[in-house]
């Protein structure tokens, strides 16, 4: 590849992508690959790739350019090395390309073999190509700050390696280990983590940021317009390759004030101002009275000492509590907002010594396909009282998105419009949200900031509040009213059957028993139309604690790694799954995804996958846990200790580990 071409295809790269930085990896814009360089192994030699998508893949014309010096060498040195024309890769499969004449057979594809050699200890740049010059991914090795993409690539390297891959596969997180993998599933000993620089490969023609997501810099001065702007947003804010540090500070009548409120009404949803920093690793953004409430159920807390007691200067008795920031709470402005994005969630690990559980199921429904689940990353929170000596720091939060309007909007395009009904579904004072007791006017309600709380309250106030209850109460009675026939071909008309039973596959496997079926609890449902025709239902997974073994003596669950799945909740009082695998077609799609979940050739819910996954998470939080609030000091492979199988483990390789016993009760309970 002469010196002409070779800077083509970089405009062509930097026009088509827009965005060509590898902790942000998404598929090329017009295309369907999703493929990336997912291990490195510079002693045996060779390159493994990867397809993230959940649909085969044509990779023929794949290339590796080594170095800026153009594509690696065929084997025989007489041609550039090209992946065969009508080569497939499979949904989550590998494949390995040989290095400096390897020939050795492996597990998945064999793509070739390369003359060209790699190296671990010379700097090294390796970028993926397609066939039409789109950069795919890369691979980079070098000491350089800020390297760009014309080199050099013959000085200091960052660290030297024989093996390098991804943990998870084709995640951002990149480690050294002792076991090379190829053609198979990542895990074994990490040795160390592989710390990545970012390369520039210059600007396209408009001007825009290359290294930036989506083409120009997202910041509260520049939020871009439109929901594709929106969404840019959010994976810049939710980018699971950063690790953002939060600090919320506020005065000492504003935090006295928020005490003595809880005091008087521990579920209010008052809110208070604070200025909040956050800083994701590469900037930072500043808000100057955001807006920060308490949040949770039987999980809300006093967020410093007892009943009655206001804040002790540099000697406060701190306690862990959930909390919501909304930036632009108190100012309606896009400088209150990151991108559009204006919301966040901060959860603490209550009643998970793993510091896991919750990051583990949104991580699986996301990688299953149910697009429905939200955004969450690990994040690390400081508050700072004023007249404090200095911020406490409350260690590692779960930072998730919101389920709002915003929400609806980021995901318009797979919803078929954001300006439906979304409902918040819960089980109250006023009882479960059973979708079966629709006589009951006092289940039913508005979210106007007060302190009440309804099964179904309504979150979206640009619709009539009563046209959406009516369109719901007529949902409720034709679910409980059809029969046979009508009701399957009802079913299929207005749910989207096939995402919503791989939402309640991934739900049972993970053990979730505070649910709808079982308990008529945590979820949100949304409607994308209005009237009571003609639009879709979607179900929302939420709040995902309570799982992987962590369970109680409730309802009908006895042991949530054993129950069965066909039978997980009851029927009589909460009808919507029973009434959907009743028919033996819907049936036949909930058993497979069932045992495709747990299907040790796939790397979802498989035991030794998941463990590798949970080890990558671990290594990367577990030296900022310890916290000022003395609680949750330390990550511990265990469930709460309320939980009626203190037994289960995530970690150890024995008859106690939750995958293991959760995919063998389905050998048992689904006939294999």
């Amino acid at each position: 590849m002469n010196k002409v071409f070779r800077l083509f295809t970089l405009l062509v790269a930097a026009l088509a992508l827009g965005a060509c930085d590898l902790i942000t990896i998404n598929p090329v814009p017009g295309t369907n690959l999703d493929i990336v360089i997912n291990e490195v192994n510079t002693d045996a030699k060779y390159i493994e790739l990867y397809n993230r998508s959940e649909q085969s893949a044509d990779i023929g014309g794949l290339t590796i350019i080594k170095n800026n010096e153009g594509p690696i060498a065929n084997i025989d040195g007489s041609a550039d090395f090209v992946v065969a024309e009508g080569t497939v890769l499979p949904a989550k499969g590998f494949a390995v390309i040989g290095c400096k004449g390897n020939t050795n057979t492996y597990e998945g594809i064999s793509l070739g073999t390369s003359k060209s050699g790699i190296s671990g200890s010379k700097s090294l740049l390796l970028e993926l190509v397609d066939k039409e010059g789109n950069r795919l991914d890369y691979f980079v090795n070098t000491a350089t700050e800020n390297p760009t993409a014309e080199g050099p690539w013959d000085g200091a390297i960052n660290q030297s390696f024989d093996v390098a891959v991804r943990i998870p596969d084709g995640s951002p997180y990149w480690y050294i280990i002792e076991e090379p993998t190829p053609g198979a599933a990542n895990g074994g000993t990490i040795v160390s983590s592989f710390k990545m620089p970012v390369v520039n490969f210059g600007t396209s023609d408009s001007g825009e940021d290359d290294n930036q997501q989506g083409g120009g810099t997202v910041t509260p001065e520049n939020p871009g317009t439109g929901t594709s702007s929106l969404a840019q947003s959010v994976a810049y804010v939710w980018d699971d390759s950063t690790f953002p540090e939060i600090t919320l500070k506020v005065s000492e009548a504003e935090w006295n004030n928020m005490l003595k409120t809880y005091d008087q009404n521990s579920k209010t949803k008052q809110y208070f101002k604070g200025d909040v920093s956050f800083f994701n690793g590469t900037k930072t953004f500043e808000f100057n009275e955001a807006g920060w409430r308490l949040r949770g159920n039987t999980s809300r807390r006093r967020p410093e000492g007892n009943g009655g007691e206001m804040h002790k200067k540099d000697n406060a008795d701190w306690h862990h509590f959930h909390t919501q920031i909304n930036f632009r709470k108190f100012h309606k402005d896009t400088a209150h907002t990151i991108g559009g994005v204006r919301k966040v969630h901060l959860k603490w690990a209550k009643d998970d010594p793993s510091y896991v559980r919750e990051m583990y199921c949104y991580d699986l429904f996301r990688r299953y396909g149910v697009w429905t689940a939200i955004n969450d990353i690990y994040c690390r929170l400081w508050i700072h009282v004023e007249g404090d000596s200095k911020p406490a720091y409350y260690g590692v939060y779960e930072m998730l998105e919101t389920v709002d309007d915003e929400y609806l909007e980021v995901r318009s395009d797979k919803f078929g419009g954001h300006k439906g009904n979304l409902w918040k579904c819960s089980y109250t004072d006023r009882g479960p949200a059973d979708l079966k007791d629709y006589s009951n006017d006092a289940k039913f309600g508005l979210d106007q900031d007060t302190d009440e709380e309804w099964p179904y309250e309504l979150k979206t106030e640009h619709n009539s509040f009563e046209s959406a209850k009516a369109q719901l109460v007529d949902f409720m009675q034709k679910l409980n009213s059809k029969s046979g026939q009508d009701l399957h071909d009802w079913l299929g008309e207005v749910i989207d059957i096939p995402l919503f039973l791989k939402t309640y596959a991934v739900n049972v496997t993970v053990g979730m028993w505070d649910d709808y079926w079982n308990n008529g609890n945590n979820y949100y449902m949304y409607f994308n139309a209005s009237g009571t025709s003609g639009y879709k239902f979607y179900f929302i997974p939420y709040d995902y604690d309570n799982t992987l073994g962590t369970s109680q003596n409730v309802c009908r669950i006895e042991d949530s790694g054993t129950c069965t799945p066909l039978k997980w909740g009851s029927n009589s009082m909460y009808p919507l799954v029973n009434k959907i695998i009743q028919f033996e077609d819907y049936k036949a799609l909930y058993v497979g995804y069932l045992k495709e979940l747990v299907d040790p050739s796939n790397s979802y819910f498989y035991q030794h996958a998941s463990a590798a996954r949970i080890r990558a998470w671990h290594s990367k939080i577990s030296p900022y846990v310890s916290n000022d609030t003395g609680e949750d000091m330390s990550i511990e492979d265990r469930p709460a200790s309320w939980s009626n199988k203190g037994h289960y483990r995530l970690m150890e390789d024995s008859n106690n580990n939750f995958f293991k016993v959760k995919a063998e009760s389905y050998h048992t309970h689904l006939n294999y």
